[in-house]
């Protein structure tokens, strides 16, 4: 049987399920902001591993001090309302 075109193209949309992350890279300006590079692993081991990039400035930034588990919270934040 030949292939048929369809009229409307469909679009599918994957849900993706990611229960951890790593931080793998960042990039630091001073008074500034913090760029973070992580790696979100997904819960179905078949599904790729996505890279993303987190910037923390403003009052956030200035908010971390010397806490690092600020900057765990902060990036769990950021990932949660994206």
């Amino acid at each position: 049987m030949s292939e048929i075109a369809l009229d409307v193209p469909l679009v599918k949309t994957q849900v993706i399920e990611y229960n951890r992350f790593k931080i793998k890279n960042f990039d630091l300006k001073l008074n500034d902001r913090v760029s973070i590079i992580i790696l979100l692993y997904p819960v179905n081991p078949e599904h790729v591993v996505e890279c993303r990039t987190i910037v923390i400035e403003g009052a956030d930034y200035e908010a971390w001090g010397n806490d690092d588990s600020y900057i765990i919270q902060a990036i769990k934040n950021k990932i949660a309302n994206e």
